[in-house]
């Protein structure tokens, strides 16, 4: 950098960082927030010289406090107007890596209509906390004409060094953003004057001495870092009041400070004067995932996984089922706006979406709140779903082409733009002949039809009578029958498959012998507890193809941190046999013995605590009161993508461990390509230090060596010389290249919210909590696909999606005085994409009514081309920006529409109807 020449202007920035729940439940920290808030606005209403404050980029804090000070909406909105407090852009701050690429848009723009609200806006991409940053991020803030962005966790070493703390961030597509570093966290003089940034204030009084050394101090590491002569000082912490006495203690430094004069401002002035020095940045392309001064705490990928797997379930309902079909709805003139119902589900998720909430590492009770509010959306997104199919049965379908004399007649909705064929799995019921009193249906043998009048075969997996179903406003006995049939559905379409009794007595499944899947891609046999797998054409062949692997996990909420000399246990495979109701499936069952493990090796609780510890505390003897057993069931199928389908079930009672299964290559492999935020992510794995391999790392702060994991979205895929293998998941983020293996987490167990001295990350990263709910004494359920294959790799990419977002299926409503008959069809595409490369992201109901959003994205890195066919009446469009407003309207003709997008480009759409 180079010296400097001139005044250097220090922008104070006054502040709060507001978690809305972590170490403390939400209504803890609520009641703190809305006392600052109150006393936030006294002061900034009686002291003229107290310049703004920002309320921590999220508008969430305005929702939560008006929802105990209603009353002072009025009052806090002529503040926001007047520019005196500082709100958005975003609604709340999530974690960037755990949510949808999706969900990061819809998340700034109920940010931005907060700020419309309440007349003011802060167009900065600031995101200070959350645990990376993906490398799409300046492409989505120049989708809302945001141009800069501040962060303090992700660089790494090596970038900070050649490009110093600001930079130009460019996205794959090629938008740029100015990029500031916050190499002193977003808290440089936080509690200026003060003995610590940590802790409470109050009653202590400002040493003015002790703040020109604290300024002193943030300047001799801040402005090495970069050529401007403006640098921002932000003034506060997590959870902090308002220091009032910053206007007086800024004169009373003003006169005793050489070469710097401190000004009480905002961030966006500050981003303002950056730009008027107009010096001269380097570029930097990817993610931001470096732990140059903050850690990165990268394994809140694996932390309380349920979390993960119940957000990735309330995603997909909302985006890739209740939205398209509302869409279809609303274009025909059908049915009620969902739009309340929607945007307030929305904001449920987004709550959830807060980096401490989504990533894990709260108290037990943050996390009780958060599947609630999963619980409220699945409702909400069911009754959605349900009110849309009355709609559709109030239209009235084409009678079947064939039908007996108890029916009944299952909707099932594909989810991705191009035909896809799946199994589905769902509920049927045929009531009692004569009513609640009488005589149930006998266990009969069901078959049925597709849309197109196809025959289909229905496999019965379970049948019980009576048994009374009870839905809005009806109670009706009869027996349900729980089915399985395979469909073909056409793009991002629907069939409707049509159900009926035979006069056949319903047949048990045979046993088989022997215990082998087949199809014409994979054979899979279990011979003397030993489970093998042969990819027909490439005539690969493995042994033991799914390990389960137990390892001690000595950390905590944040990061991994293993035992040394302490090896994996691995389960064995102790029982194979075919699924009592699923002749298709293999059930088999492992056993950890974890006795079989080195236990002196391992600190006991006592250890931890009384003495500087090395690793985590956790309980008595170091593995809890866990049995020293722990069963495992796995379902195996071959399904209709293209691979192999893994159910792993099992009743967690371990503790302070970490499960995973483990998948073969075949090839010995850094290298992968993962399912990324609006692309594909190429993730090499570091050469892995240890604290005795690189003591000087370890001992400096924050000391955080690599993670040997990464993240993925829907999968990741592997490349070898003559074939490819994927690993599709639903829910399952994290993952691990181990040689010529990939391991999957399924849990990981730990019990306290930050402890010091791990193998991977010594500093504390939050206070040293008790979490029992992060051990996940729980049903854990995972799902994966497994495929080898040698095949082009976008059709990988659309298997491994058919499979991360299956099909949606379920039995039509009753609605006892409505006939059902009429004119629509009983299939249908509602939206078609003619190349495999071009991805839907969204497909929803505009703000306003008669407007639909279409937002796509390429996810390679050449131009591709796109036919787009509707399957609704669609007069015109107009391409617009992430903040979806319509501009010069253009006709669309024949229902279709051509698209080009250049390398890893986001396009947005509005279609009109």
């Amino acid at each position: 950098m180079s010296p400097k020449t001139k005044t250097i202007q220090g922008i104070i920035v006054s502040h709060t960082h507001w978690d809305r729940a972590w170490y403390l439940p939400f209504q803890s920290f609520r009641h703190r927030l809305v006392r600052m808030v109150d006393e936030l606005m006294d002061i900034l209403e009686t002291d003229p010289n107290f310049r703004a404050f920002t309320l921590d980029g999220q508008t969430v804090l305005l929702e939560d406090y008006l929802e105990i000070r209603p009353e002072q909406e009025t009052r806090l909105k002529k503040l926001i107007q007047s520019g005196r407090i500082l709100i958005g852009p975003w609604f709340t701050m999530p974690d960037l890596f755990l949510i949808s690429g999706e969900s990061v848009i819809r998340n700034l723009q109920e940010g931005r209509k907060w700020c419309e609200k309440f007349g003011n806006y802060m167009a900065v991409g600031y995101l200070p906390d959350p645990f990376g940053h993906f490398a799409q991020m300046p492409q989505i803030f120049q989708g809302f004409d945001i141009d800069s962005y501040i962060f303090m966790r992700g660089l790494d070493a090596e970038t900070k060094a050649s490009h110093g703390a600001i930079f130009n961030w460019q996205s794959p597509d090629g938008s740029t953003v100015l990029a500031i570093y916050e190499r002193e966290g977003y808290f440089p003089v936080g509690s200026l004057g003060h003995p610590s940034v940590f802790g409470r204030f109050e009653g202590h009084e400002v040493k003015v001495d002790l703040a020109k050394k604290q300024i002193e101090q943030a300047l001799e590491t801040m402005l090495p870092l970069q050529a401007e002569e403006t640098v921002l000082l932000s003034n506060g912490f997590d959870h902090l009041p308002v220091q009032k006495e910053i206007p007086q203690l800024l004169s009373q430094l003003n006169e005793s400070l050489e070469g710097i004069e401190l000004t009480h401002g905002t961030i966006p002035e500050f981003v303002e004067a950056i730009k008027q020095e107009n010096q001269s940045h380097q570029t930097y392309q990817g993610d931001l995932i470096g732990n140059a001064d903050q850690p990165i705490l990268a394994s809140v990928y694996s932390t309380r996984m349920y979390l993960k797997q119940q957000n990735h379930s309330a995603q997909q309902l909302l985006s890739r089922y209740v939205e398209p079909l509302s869409v279809w709805l609303e274009s025909q003139g059908w049915g009620n706006d969902v739009r309340p119902f929607l945007n307030y589900s929305w904001r449920l998720l987004f709550k959830n979406h807060a980096h401490d909430d989504i990533c894990g590492c709260s108290v037990d009770g943050v996390h009780d709140d958060d599947e609630y509010r999963f619980r409220q959306i699945e409702q909400i997104g069911e009754g959605l779903l349900v009110e849309h199919l009355e709609t559709l049965l109030k239209q009235g379908f084409i009678p079947p082409q064939q039908t007996g004399d108890y029916t009944t007649d299952v909707f099932v909705l594909n989810p991705h733009p191009w035909e896809a064929t799946y199994t589905v799995e769902t509920e049927v019921y045929f009531p009692n002949p004569d009513g609640e009193w009488g005589e149930p249906l006998p266990p009969l043998s069901l078959t049925g039809c597709d849309g197109h009048g196809k025959p289909i075969k229905i496999s019965v997996l379970d049948t019980e009578a009576p048994k009374a179903r009870s839905r809005y406003l009806e109670t009706t006995w009869g027996r349900y029958y729980q089915v399985s049939f395979s469909i073909t559905l056409p793009p991002l379409g629907y069939q409707l498959v049509h159900i009926y009794q035979t006069s056949q007595p319903l047949s048990t499944p045979e046993t088989q012998q022997p215990l082998t899947l087949e199809n014409q891609r994979y054979q899979l046999t279990v011979t003397d507890n030993t489970l093998t797998l042969t990819e027909k054409t490439t005539g690969i062949q493995f042994s033991d193809f799914l390990q389960l692997e137990y390892q001690p996990d000595l950390g905590d909420t944040y990061s991994f941190s293993p035992v040394p000399d302490v090896t994996p246990i691995w389960g064995k495979l102790t029982e194979a046999k075919f699924h009592p109701q699923k002749a298709d499936t293999l059930r088999l069952t492992y056993q950890l013995n974890i006795q079989d493990t080195t236990l002196e090796s391992i600190p006991s609780s006592e250890s931890q605590v009384t003495s500087e510890p090395s690793f985590a505390p956790f309980s008595k003897g170091g593995w809890g009161d866990h049995p020293l057993q722990n069963s495992i069931t796995v379902d195996l199928s071959l399904n209709t993508h293209e691979s192999i389908s893994i159910q792993i079930n099992y009743e967690s009672t371990v503790e302070n461990a970490r499960i995973r299964a483990v998948l073969p290559l075949g090839f010995t492999t850094k290298n992968s390509l993962a399912d990324g935020h609006f692309r594909l992510v190429s993730r090499e794995k570091p050469q892995l230090r240890t604290p005795e391999s690189d003591p000087q790392r370890y001992q400096t702060y924050p000391g955080e060596l690599d993670y040997p994991t990464h993240h993925q979205g829907d999968f990741v895929l592997f490349t070898g010389d003559n074939y490819q293998v994927w690993v599709a998941n639903r829910g399952l983020p994290e993952y691990e290249v181990i040689g010529d293996k990939v391991a999957i987490t399924l849990h990981r167990a730990v019990g306290y919210l930050s402890v010091g001295k791990g193998r991977i990350r010594p500093c504390q990263a939050g206070p040293s909590v008790p979490t029992p709910g992060a051990q996940c004494k729980r049903e854990i359920n995972a799902e994966l696909a497994y495929g080898l294959a040698n095949l082009e790799q976008e059709t990988i990419i659309r298997k491994a999606r058919e499979f991360a977002h299956p099909a949606w299926g379920r039995e039509m409503p009753y609605l006892p005085y409505v006939n059902s008959t009429g004119q629509l069809g009983r299939y249908g595409s509602l939206c078609a994409i003619d190349n495999p490369n071009i991805i839907l992201s969204a497909l929803k109901p505009h703000e306003e009514k008669g407007i639909m959003v279409l937002r796509v994205y390429n996810q390679t890195e050449v131009t591709q081309t796109a036919t787009v066919t509707f399957g609704w009446n669609v007069t015109a469009y107009c391409e617009t920006n992430l903040l979806e407003m319509w501009e010069h309207g253009k006709e669309v003709s024949n229902q279709e529409l051509s698209i080009q997008l250049y390398p890893h480009q986001i396009k947005t759409f509005l279609l009109q109807s």
